[in-house]
């Protein structure tokens, strides 16, 4: 079952990227309504954090959060400005970003401008293309919303203790194996069912 979550204003705030890895390709360009696929969301509905999030529907353990071990879509509407950076990692390495020929991180970054906004939506994550760090901050006048798959979700616990398992590469595997639970095409479509 798809759940359709509204993370408008500060509903963002129980939304945790910092483990996520998203397409990004840049956003050649900013559109009214922006869509992003991330896999790996952090959804902070542990009672450590005072008032958690709340989710109609879903069975949640009250001390830990849910980690989404699998695809979801944020989406923004009335996208107004924004701004875009991408540290790229360095191809040869697995913890150090390519450096130019001043020993200075590579950078991509772009830049929205906008006068103001109701909100600004601001995502630390991992970008999967192009490979780096990624920040990005979207000013919005409208709803964010976040989609993804119940049966994805798990006690973020899980995933601490076995990331292989949960994280990317590992859903690959189970892929290749025929144990995965939904393909992403097959979400792209399912999600298009009870869209608003």
């Amino acid at each position: 079952m798809i759940y359709q979550l509204d993370i408008t204003g500060n509903q963002f705030d129980f939304v945790d990227l910092s483990e996520a890895s998203a397409l990004i390709n840049l956003i050649p360009k900013l559109e009214n309504q922006i869509e992003l696929h991330f896999w790996g969301i952090t959804l902070l509905t542990s009672q450590l954090w005072g008032e958690p999030l709340r989710l109609s529907g879903i069975e949640v353990n009250s001390n830990d959060d849910i980690y989404i071990a699998g695809y979801a879509i944020v989406s923004f509407r009335e996208v107004l400005g924004g701004e875009l950076k991408v540290t790229l990692y360095d191809p040869d390495s697995s913890d150090s970003f390519l450096k130019n020929h001043n020993n200075q991180p590579v950078t991509l970054q772009k830049r929205w401008g906008f006068k103001s906004a109701d909100f600004l939506y601001e995502l630390d994550c991992v970008s999967k293309w192009p490979p780096g760090a990624c920040y990005l901050a979207l000013a919005s006048n409208g709803l964010a919303q976040l989609n993804f798959e119940v049966s994805d979700c798990i006690e973020a616990q899980q995933f601490v203790l076995n990331p292989n398992k949960y994280s990317q590469p590992g859903w690959r595997e189970k892929e290749k194996r025929g144990q995965a639970r939904i393909n992403f095409e097959k979400y792209k479509s399912k999600r298009r069912v009870g869209e608003r």
